[in-house]
């Protein structure tokens, strides 16, 4: 598991570092401020689209002229679904104007080194602890299996209870209770009060 972060950590780590992934999102997130802006004056066009659908005269004129030089067949099918769009266009203008905000910002940020910076170095710093843990515990792993191979002596149940006092041992156990407890408790079983 601790891998696998690493793996996402480094590759996260080596996209925000390219210089190359940087313009690229930095393109998308200017090509979102046009889109915004394209979309301005979407009513306008939107109280024209509908009063255009409501005048059954223009309609009949459009799709006699349309049919003629479209090669689309226009129908009214697609007219209910053209006039549909343009009435949902401006819920969409109101969806968009949240994730056009979030690209500016994000645009300012990777425009500004010293942020970018201190985000690969928060990264880097995650990343190390995450290694050092995963290092402890393999080490610990390693050295538990070294002791287990030479200990040739047999287990009684007198050991074990003197392993049940070590203070380790009573850490993990403490863990292992409250992680059944925790578990129950999410899905409302009856907990285990003899734990």
């Amino acid at each position: 598991m601790a891998d696998n972060h690493a793996v996402e950590v480094n590759g996260a780590r080596q996209a925000l570092g390219d210089p190359d992934f940087q313009a690229k999102f930095v393109r998308v997130i200017e090509r979102l401020a046009e889109w915004d802006e394209a979309l301005g004056d979407v009513s306008t066009a939107i109280a024209f689209g509908r009063e255009l659908v409501q005048d059954r005269e223009s309609m009949r004129y459009l799709m006699a002229s349309a049919s003629d030089e479209i090669p689309l067949r226009v129908d009214r099918d697609t007219i209910v679904a053209l006039a549909e769009l343009a009435s949902a266009l401006p819920t969409l203008v109101q969806l968009m104007r949240p994730l056009l905000q979030f690209a500016e910002f994000a645009k300012a940020v990777l425009e500004d080194r010293a942020s970018v910076d201190y985000l690969l170095a928060s990264l880097a710093s995650e990343f190390g602890a995450v290694q050092r843990m995963a290092q402890e515990a393999r080490e610990i792993s390693r050295e538990a299996g070294r002791i287990a191979a030479e200990d040739r002596t047999p287990v009684t149940v007198w050991s074990l209870i003197r392993l049940l006092k070590e203070p380790v041992v009573q850490k993990g156990l403490r863990y292992a209770k409250a992680f059944v407890q925790a578990a129950q408790e999410r899905t409302e079983a009856p907990p285990v009060k003899s734990l």
